[in-house]
């Protein structure tokens, strides 16, 4: 749960008193335009970004302060433009993302679970990742972020710069990942029209702000939003 958090950079406000839930279990999205300060929120919360006030809860307990206490709490991010590492192999990848589990034998178990679930990855287990398609690279960083486990996943523009079929399989996949492995999820993204047909509940964030909330497919018949983010007015 956020509670009246502020984020500044400077001068600049990039958070004003945003306020938000995510149930355990369902998909939520968070939906605006370029420099609303959705990335903002997910780098406030996973740790990478410093909150002026406010405060955030995870599991019933306050989110610590240090990035790697957060991925120990059980939230993980799969940040904006991928951020693979482009040097090292698919499965160094993988282990990346397992570095604070120190049961190899889980690690093990849970890099062949990636394997059965991404068999590109599979096929590729020795390939740089910087060689991988777009939409590979993307499988690659949720594969990565699942690695810990995590029961808060959160994605910053899955599908931002992929081809069309390539964002359906995104999409289908954050489903699958909630509906068969039970994650819950927070996801930010451009495409206000697909995030809010996948989502159970969204916000909408303005200059830092959130200006309106409900459930996805409510949003999405909103005629205000239909023109603001969808590019049409007709419900």
């Amino acid at each position: 749960m956020v509670e009246d958090l502020h984020v500044s950079y400077g001068p600049v406000q990039a958070l004003r008193g945003v306020n938000l839930k995510v149930e355990e279990g369902s998909i939520v999205s968070i939906i605006g335009a370029n420099g609303a300060g959705k990335t903002t929120l997910l780098n406030t919360l996973s740790g990478i970004v410093k909150a002026k006030s406010g405060s955030v809860t995870f599991r019933g307990k306050p989110l610590p302060e240090k990035a790697c206490n957060i991925i120990r709490q059980g939230m993980a991010h799969v940040p904006e433009g991928r951020k693979i590492f482009s040097g090292f192999s698919i499965e160094e990848n993988l282990l990346a993302g397992a570095y604070i589990v120190a049961d190899k034998h889980l690690v093990e178990q849970r890099r062949d679970a990636m394997y059965a679930r991404f068999p590109i990855l599979a096929e590729r287990t020795h390939q740089q990742a910087g060689t991988l398609s777009g939409g590979e690279q993307q499988m690659l960083a949720i594969a990565r972020g699942l690695m810990s486990d995590p029961g808060l996943l959160l994605l910053d523009e899955p599908s931002l710069g992929l081809a069309p079929l390539v964002v359906k399989a995104v999409f289908e996949l954050i489903r699958e990942i909630r509906d068969q492995q039970g994650k819950t999820i927070l996801l930010v993204e451009q495409n206000a029209k697909k995030a809010l047909a996948l989502c159970d509940y969204a916000y909408v964030l303005e200059n830092g702000a959130i200006v309106l909330q409900g459930q996805g497919a409510e949003l999405l018949s909103n005629p205000a939003i239909r023109k603001a983010y969808l590019g049409s007015d007709d419900v």
